[in-house]
């Protein structure tokens, strides 16, 4: 395994990332996230914003050791320049690692974008060293330094040259948001195209966890059609259609193909997840694909939206476990719908890029009836 990878994981399980103690930074956040939705209930709104705003505190917390406030003009500057270098990294983002069809105004765009990242990031790095205490490592970046300190390498292609940490920091808070918000968005939006299957959702969290609290990580196993949903859509949206691309370690041979060493192997996540042999009617929405005879929820091994094997996205816990919270505890408060009778339903069409974004769409938040928490 790699060492940047063997490293960001230790990281991660220090700070309980995708284990049961990380629950309650998520569950608090997510009531953060409801107390901003309870103020807009009924008005036609864009959730972009709401979504971002929580799903990237998660990973700000662990990397940086803050969160932002909806109103903080740096998180929504950071999170236009990542929505924009997907829009120009292609579909797939294949543009971005063979950019031979990049026209020059968006190479100069791309490049003073990630300049700007890279600015923020070098800010953030900076406020650390100035207060770091070996002895009092509270985040990501902490960690980071700490292991510069005591392991310090000039290899160019070390993790812990400190030249290397700026782009492996913003990479961690790239994956750390975008996937998860984006997949959040697309399900507001599925919900509000399917809204019998959001009845469903509704009728099995109530019956599982009632009213008077939120759902938990231990009534996964209870709530088995919620988990297909779920499931369901990560097929679907195929997210990152392309997976990361890897390098072969060595010459291999795979059905007749030979890849040279250090060649780029492209994943085709999304010809898997719509293939018509395994999934019969892959463009249909029909969770109840993941549910056998007697209802409960299988995961069958051709599901891989992060990817397979060795190098499956090392965030793939703390995605599921955000995916999980965020979604059940907002159908728990909320109900997704069209903003009037006469309002057009979401397209479902995805806008190409590394990461496949859903079109714009104003939705209504309602709250639902019965008893509800923190007062709203």
């Amino acid at each position: 395994m790699a060492p940047y990878r063997i490293f960001a994981l230790a990281c991660f399980r220090q700070f309980g990332v995708g284990t049961s103690r990380f629950e309650e930074p998520i569950s608090k956040e997510s009531t953060y996230l409801i107390e901003e939705l309870s103020n807009l209930q009924g008005q036609s709104v864009n959730l972009s914003w709401h979504f971002n705003n929580a799903v990237s505190n998660i990973i700000c917390k662990v990397v940086f050791g803050t969160r932002f406030e909806l109103s903080d003009e740096r998180i929504h500057r950071l999170t236009n320049l990542l929505n924009r270098q997907n829009e120009l990294s292609g579909a797939g983002g294949l543009e971005m690692f063979i950019p031979i069809n990049i026209p020059s105004k968006a190479k100069q765009e791309i490049n003073k974008n990630v300049d700007e990242l890279h600015e923020f990031i070098n800010g953030m790095i900076e406020s650390h060293r100035k207060n770091f205490d070996p002895n009092n490592l509270n985040d990501v970046i902490d960690l980071w330094l700490n292991e510069i300190r005591l392991h310090k390498s000039d290899d160019p292609n070390s993790f812990r040259n400190p030249d290397n940490m700026v782009g492996q920091l913003l990479l961690l808070f790239l994956a750390g948001t975008d996937t998860t918000s984006n997949t959040l968005k697309w399900a507001s939006q599925y919900l509000v195209r399917y809204p019998k299957v959001q009845d469903r959702i509704h009728h099995e969290i109530d019956t599982v966890v009632g009213r008077n609290r939120l759902p938990k990580l231990a009534d996964k196993l209870n709530l088995p059609y919620t988990q297909a949903v779920i499931a369901e859509l990560h097929r679907i949206i195929s997210l990152v259609p392309l997976s990361v691309f890897h390098i072969a370690a060595a010459k291999t041979t795979f059905r007749g193909y030979t890849f040279p060493t250090n060649s780029v192997v492209i994943a085709n996540l999304y010809a898997v997840m719509h293939n018509t042999e395994l999934w019969g009617d892959p463009e249909e929405f029909r969770p109840e694909r993941f549910l056998d005879d007697d209802g409960n929820f299988h995961e069958p091994n051709e599901l891989i939206p992060f990817g397979i094997g060795r190098r499956v996205c090392l965030g793939e816990a703390l995605a599921r476990q955000q995916l999980f919270i965020f979604l059940t505890h907002l159908l728990h408060q909320f109900k997704f719908e069209k903003t009037s009778e006469d309002a057009p339903m979401p397209t479902l069409k995805p806008i190409d890029g590394l990461v496949l974004h859903p079109e714009t769409y104003e939705l209504r938040v309602t709250k639902r009836s019965g008893v509800l928490l923190f007062g709203i």
